[in-house]
């Protein structure tokens, strides 16, 4: 992956996982737009993420510039919003996002996307990872919803 704009929630999970720092050796470069920062930081101060938004050293928060066109309102929160609008003006950037509203704006915009769970994936392939099934394990425990059937497909490939 060349770059990419994250949501709060992968930044969230990877954060309270311990799989934070996996990201910049997936990706050249890592913006996270104002309104995901904003979310973030309005979280507990003990949270993992909003402590590493107040440290950044890889990632850099960004100010959309005009805000938002009205394409990029498609019902969905202002973070996802955000993220959709940066990487749709800056072809070549991957959204990150979980939400399934927001991945199908993403589908229809034709905006490349992955999710926690294809970062993961792209970690492993890169031999990142000890365990792919026990990361999978440590981002359900931190509160990322997986189906059973998604998980079991991934742990499948991947074997």
């Amino acid at each position: 992956m060349k770059s990419a704009v994250l949501n709060a929630s992968p930044l969230i999970v990877l954060a309270r996982a311990g799989y934070l720092d996996l990201i910049p050796q997936l990706v050249s470069s890592v913006v996270v737009p104002r309104a995901v920062a904003t979310e973030v930081a309005a979280g507990p101060a003990e949270d993992p993420a909003a402590r590493f938004l107040a440290q950044r050293s890889w990632l850099s928060v960004v100010d959309l510039t005009p805000p938002l066109s009205p394409l990029a309102m498609w019902r969905l929160g202002q973070g996802e919003s955000e993220v959709l609008e940066y990487a749709r003006r800056n072809p070549g950037t991957i959204a990150v996002l979980d939400d399934r509203a927001a991945r199908r704006a993403a589908a229809a915009l034709r905006i490349p996307l992955t999710g926690t769970l294809g970062l993961l994936a792209a970690a492993a392939r890169n031999n990142l990872l000890p365990s792919l099934r026990d990361a999978i394990d440590a981002l359900q425990a931190c509160g990322l919803y997986l189906h059973p059937d998604i998980a079991a497909a991934l742990l499948d490939i991947k074997s």
